[in-house]
């Protein structure tokens, strides 16, 4: 026996073009149906096409209406037994099977046409099936002509009235050649009305059912497309709140804007203070850097606070092109708890049209971004006060490290000027002796400034100064500076802040801090920590101050302003114990002279102290006069005063003495009755060379010269 090759077994294919030239054309023929029931590859793509059309053949309305319309006739037909059911059964099954195979047929541009010749189908079937089982007339299956015109008019409009016209048609010949009774006309008409009624409201029906099924796919569209925008922009509102609006997360937000959104032109503008400066952009060739409040829609949006939706930008009036293929623009400004942080910006060429959607979308986004930037500028706030603070705390252990004046000085201008940064810092204090306040240190800028005196109420610092607050200026020209700082080198152009220096309600000086970065004002949190650090270094000068004074106190003479006694010792005893120490060729010269004041005690006698205080007070005015500040001038005790001169000769020091004994002998004291009196001073001098070494000695010898003075007739300088 001849084998056959068994399709279904794996190990005997059918070669795919033929085996043999005897069994080639048998081979071709079979091989569709045998690929489609074996597992060959290239069987898949066929099996899994038809497989999908009979699932889609299940689920088609017109099969279900066809297998129910079949089922009808079949029940009436078997139920009433006319003279020949087989013809109506096979009629049946061929109707049904010829919709099926119609159904198969899934080309796009076919799918109009055989529509309407399915439902033409259905109406013939049930004109058919009428005159086989009811040869009389009675049309016992004209009902189920209704469920066929609802179902042509759910599917498609075009089909439903060509059902009912078909539907009119098949009864009108008969109706037209007379070949009717009354009770025909009468169902024609009933049926033809009925048709059309069916028709439109089924259409109406579906329609209503249609536009509900797009509005809420459009919705659910809508839904969906600005879940994942705002997403997106919750993603980029955490940076924002993470990071503050720097560069890269506004560059970040323009992005999704285009990218993500859609929207062609996208902007964020920031809001300075003074005006919204561009933070971000996409697509523009020249975006436009900065907005005033009081130009274009982006300016009155800012002013007003109120979002703008131009459909049209020719018809606004305050509309300012960016580019010139601009149609529609959305601004929204950006709030937090009510303060302008900034605006948000689409604008949109054609043909696409901005409208309410991308209007609502912009309102959120809007509103999610201010909230973001809100947050992100309280952390920076909170990052800089922080850090300032830190400064601040640092400063403030410096600033204690010293009592003298002039190192504290030094020490508030180097320590403040890195609390807040700035280009240039001056420290200006009250002057003792005149009550002017002067500029006493600088810190970078132009240091030639320093002794310069401010005028209260004049310029930055002067305004603190009679104001005794904190002032700041975000930009002070060149023009509005006091006089005499008006030269500086610095830029024309500047941003200044100054905090007054107060001990309980005195303004004592001033800290002023300036900026040549304009876009770097200086913020609250700095004003702040400008108060509080204006607060220390106030302290801190008082206590250098009163330690100064008190220093100077304790080795000062009361009544004279010279030294005293006993700082005059314990700088001779240092003088004398460093002299030792030298080498004799590294000692340097020495004088020294020794004054007293003639009859000094007779005139307190006659004159009384107060006349004798004044004589005292002038004669030391003279000394101070004319020694220098490396010399030694002393109250050496009562009337006597002692001046140690380094580096001076005898001769110098005789000079010097000779010098203020003429002066002194020139000064008139004017006494209570009127009339004036003068007074005389007597004065040894001494000197030591490099060989001798005892200061003492120097004394000693200015004290046998002075005892040779007053021998010898007073008014006179001897050398011993």
């Amino acid at each position: 026996m001849t084998s056959v090759p068994n399709s279904l077994d794996p190990t005997s294919r059918p070669a795919r073009h033929g085996a043999s030239a005897a069994g080639g054309s048998a081979s071709l023929a079979f091989t569709p149906i045998e690929a489609f029931l074996g597992g060959s590859r290239e069987a898949q793509p066929l099996r899994r096409s038809l497989l999908s059309r009979l699932a889609v053949g299940r689920r088609d309305p017109v099969n279900l209406l066809s297998i129910a319309l079949a089922l009808a006739v079949a029940t009436v037909t078997l139920v009433r037994g006319p003279a020949s059911p087989w013809a109506a059964l096979l009629a049946t099954a061929s109707f049904v099977a010829l919709e099926m195979a119609l159904a198969l047929v899934r080309r796009s541009q076919w799918q109009g046409p055989i529509l309407i010749l399915r439902f033409g189908l259905a109406l013939g079937f049930i004109v058919l099936a009428d005159v086989l089982v009811d040869p009389s007339g009675g049309w016992p299956f004209n009902a189920l002509m209704i469920p066929v015109v609802a179902l042509a008019a759910a599917q498609d409009e075009r089909a439903g009235w060509l059902v009912v016209g078909a539907l009119i048609l098949a009864f009108l010949p008969g109706y037209v050649m007379g070949e009717h009774s009354l009770d025909l006309s009468q169902r024609l008409i009933a049926w033809s009305f009925a048709a059309i009624v069916t028709t439109v409201g089924t259409r109406r029906v579906v329609s209503t059912l249609q536009r509900s099924r797009d509005r809420l796919r459009h919705a659910q569209t809508l839904q969906r497309r600005r879940s994942r925008q705002l997403t997106a922009v919750e993603r980029v509102g955490e940076i924002l709140a993470r990071e503050g609006p720097t560069p890269a997360a506004l560059d970040g937000v323009v992005g999704l804007l285009d990218e993500v959104f859609g929207y062609q032109f996208p902007s964020i503008y920031t809001w300075d203070g003074r005006a919204l400066q561009l933070g971000a952009q996409r697509n523009y060739a020249t975006p436009i850097e900065s907005f005033p409040t009081d130009k274009g829609v982006i300016g009155r949006v800012a002013r007003t606070r109120e979002p703008v939706f131009l459909p049209d930008v020719t018809l606004d009036p305050d509309y300012v092109a960016a580019s010139d293929a601009i149609v529609g623009e959305i601004s929204v400004p950006m709030l937090g708890q009510g303060d302008l942080l900034g605006v948000v910006n689409i604008e949109m060429p054609g043909p696409r049209r901005l409208d309410e959607d991308d209007y609502a979308t912009m309102k959120i986004v809007a509103d999610r971004l201010g909230v973001s930037l809100a947050l992100g500028r309280e952390r920076q706030k909170l990052t800089e006060r922080a850090a300032l603070m830190d400064a601040f705390v640092g400063f403030s252990h410096t600033l204690g490290g010293s009592l003298d004046p002039e190192t504290v000085t030094r020490h508030v201008a180097a320590g403040a000027a890195r609390v807040i940064a700035a280009e240039m810092l001056t420290v200006i204090v009250r002057d003792p002796a005149s009550g002017e306040f002067r500029i006493a240190q600088v810190e970078g800028g132009d240091p030639s400034i320093q002794g310069v005196v401010v005028q209260p109420g004049e310029g930055v610092s002067g305004r603190a100064l009679s104001e005794g607050r904190v002032v700041v200026v975000d930009r002070q020209e060149r023009a509005d500076r006091p006089r005499a700082i008006r030269n500086i080198r610095m830029a024309d152009a500047l941003a200044a802040m100054s905090a007054p220096l107060r001990v309980e309600e005195t303004v004592i000086g001033a800290l002023t801090w300036v900026r040549e970065n304009l876009e770097r004002p200086f913020s609250e949190q700095e004003q702040e920590v400008a108060s509080l650090l204006a607060g220390q270094v106030a302290l801190a000068i008082v206590n250098a101050e009163l330690h100064h004074v008190t220093e100077v106190a304790a080795v000062t003479d009361a009544l004279t302003g010279l030294a005293n006694r006993r700082h005059f010792d314990a700088t001779i005893a240092r003088a004398d114990a460093a002299r030792r120490r030298q080498p004799e060729r590294d000692r340097r010269k020495v004088a020294a002279v020794i004054f007293d004041l003639d009859h000094f005690g007779q005139m307190n006698k006659l004159y009384g102290h107060q006349v004798g205080d004044r004589v005292l007070r002038a004669f030391a005015d003279v000394v101070r006069g004319r020694v220098r500040d490396s010399d030694l001038a002393a109250r050496f005790g009562g009337e006597e005063f002692v001046v140690i001169l380094e580096g001076a000769t005898l001769d110098g020091a005789v000079q010097l003495a000779d010098d203020i004994r003429a002066a002194f002998e020139g000064l008139q004291f004017d006494l209570p009755d009127g009339t004036a009196i003068g007074s005389s001073v007597s004065a040894g001098c001494s000197a030591l060379e490099p060989s001798e070494v005892a200061i003492a000695q120097l004394l000693e010898r200015a004290d046998v010269g002075l005892a040779m003075a007053k021998a010898s007739g007073r008014n006179r300088v001897v050398a011993a």
